[in-house]
């Protein structure tokens, strides 16, 4: 019987398997996978206040539209990619894709931690992506986001590449 959630935050990548991975070798059979990927949705809530602001509905729409295709994309990818190495360790999970306002590090990190909290998880874990210092301090980092913001212990996974470098 699962009574243990472990939340793994993955995105379109490969090198998130080892993530994955970390969590298959440290959170032993008796936890459920929950596999998140956060879908931004810029154009998720149109606000029409004037007839030229109505203009935009249609573009929206067919933004909507296309907001639904990543995310089918998304859910494919998270089978083909993720989901062999799960069944392969026999372990119960769930694919999860959610959504965030924006593709700002702060809104995805808020939505990863909050589900994380919904759901009473174990642990929430994240892959460490090799940006700049430059780039995450002016684009910053869902890593760091959740390590100051998780009421859910928060495990970083260092990339294979950043475990070399100082």
């Amino acid at each position: 019987m699962v009574s243990k959630t472990v939340v793994i935050a993955i995105d379109n990548s490969k090198e998130c398997l080892q993530a994955l991975d970390f969590a298959l070798q440290h959170f032993p059979k008796g936890y459920s996978y929950h596999l998140v990927h956060i879908q931004p949705r810029p154009f998720g809530s149109t606000f029409v206040t004037t007839t030229a602001a109505a203009g935009i509905l249609h573009d929206s729409r067919s933004a909507l539209e296309k907001d639904m295709v990543v995310t089918g994309a998304t859910s494919r990818f998270m089978e083909d990619i993720f989901a062999p190495r799960v069944r392969m360790a026999g372990v119960d999970f769930f694919k999860v894709v959610l959504d965030a306002i924006s593709d700002s590090s702060s809104h995805i990190g808020a939505a990863l931690c909050e589900y994380a909290e919904k759901i009473e998880a174990a642990a929430l874990i994240a892959m460490r992506r090799n940006k700049s210092h430059v780039s995450r301090f002016f684009i910053g980092s869902v890593t760091r986001y959740c390590a100051l913001h998780s009421p859910t212990p928060f495990v970083i996974v260092a990339s294979s590449a950043s475990r070399h470098c100082i």
